[in-house]
């Protein structure tokens, strides 16, 4: 499973198992193999939901993570605070016109302290569904566009310090009830939690999730407003060098966290620049709905903090796309969620513990 299933497909890894024991002819089956792959991905993620269940019982939790008692809300230890002149010396330095250095530092979004925070990166990643029935189709029937669908994972990829650990599930919210008993777990819940997401999606859900706790940082994802930024200017502007010359003047303001005015700047763009004024009412819109979660990119970066939910992009690719993406296979949602479970186990190093005891330690590795 670690050195096989994980790592290359099922007919490749079968093909060694019985080449080394000399099994040429009736030897272990593929599907065998993926069975058993799938039925040890099932018993994984059993335990993780009785695991989560205990902890969150045992913690002054309900089953769905809302706390029960006031204890339950454990007292945040804000850890130390970015001076307010370091904040005003880091501004002054700031490539940006006089008059907006005061509104970068009004941007309401805090800066954590590493020592103590917990970087929390959410992504979904989704891999080819499989066809529950393959029907053949008629010689002579007309080719007709198809709409490709996808069987979702959600990673987790958690954070402090120099530990982190990979959690994945079916559902952000299975996965975040599963994160809220890891964190409590590892004792956690008296740090501040800073999550980075890509969009609104994740972030009202996110919200919503833990809204009985008072502090929590959610930021977007630099690189997917940038990138927005660009896909909805290329549709609402008369060519790209239209587009471009917007661009050199919004992204600086979105990298300072100067949200306002850089609506303010697409709101005063002259018509004939524009050949489709409601994608230009959609960046505005996105950008009004993100405000709270679009830091100052730039300060952030002087104090050598996170701006990019990329570790959790990267938890994905090494949980489900490597194994499961961009190889002509097709999956079932218990079969992809399966593989991914015990590909986590396999990256938390837990998997000798699991093997020989059937547990988990849960806990962060190095």
């Amino acid at each position: 499973l670690i050195y096989g299933s994980c790592e290359g497909s099922y007919r490749k890894t079968t093909a060694l198992i019985n080449r080394i024991r000399y099994q040429f002819e009736d030897g272990t089956p593929e599907r065998t193999l993926r069975d058993n792959t799938e039925k040890e991905g099932r018993h994984l993620q059993a335990y993780l939901e009785e695991k989560t269940h205990t902890i969150l019982e045992q913690s002054g939790f309900s089953a769905q993570g809302l706390p029960l008692q006031t204890q339950a809300r454990e007292g945040i230890v804000p850890g130390k605070e970015v001076e307010p002149e370091r904040l005003v010396e880091l501004v002054e330095d700031c490539a940006v016109e006089e008059s907006l250095k005061s509104e970068i530092l009004k941007n309401p979004v805090p800066y954590e302290d590493p020592e103590k925070a917990v970087h929390i990166s959410l992504d979904d990643v989704g891999a080819k569904k499989q066809k529950e029935v393959r029907l053949k189709e008629p010689l002579e029937s007309p080719v007709a566009v198809k709409k490709r669908e996808y069987v979702q994972n959600t990673g987790v990829h958690v954070q402090k310090k120099n530990t982190r650990y990979l959690l994945n599930g079916d559902g952000v919210l299975n996965v975040l009830r599963m994160l809220l008993a890891f964190l409590l777990h590892n004792k956690l819940g008296g740090c501040p939690w800073v999550f980075f997401v890509e969009g609104h999606s994740l972030y009202s859900t996110v919200l919503s999730f833990f809204s009985w706790r008072s502090q929590l940082t959610v930021i977007l994802d630099w690189f997917h407003l940038e990138k927005k930024c660009k896909e909805l200017l290329s549709m609402a502007c008369k060519g790209s060098l239209i587009r471009n010359s917007i661009l050199d003047k919004l992204l600086p303001l979105l990298w300072h966290g100067l949200v306002e005015q850089a609506v303010e700047s697409l709101r005063l763009l002259p018509e004939s620049q524009i050949k489709n004024q409601e994608e230009l009412l959609h960046l505005i819109r996105y950008l009004e709905k993100n405000r709270p979660m679009i830091p100052a990119y730039e300060i952030r970066k002087q104090l050598e903090l996170r701006n990019s939910s990329n570790r959790g992009e990267k938890a994905n690719d090494l949980l489900v796309a490597e194994r499961q993406k961009n190889n002509g296979m097709s999956w079932s949602k218990a079969g992809s969620v399966a593989l991914a479970s015990v590909t986590a186990l396999k990256k938390n190093q837990e998997y000798p513990t699991w093997f020989n005891k059937h547990v988990l330690e849960f806990k962060l590795v190095a």
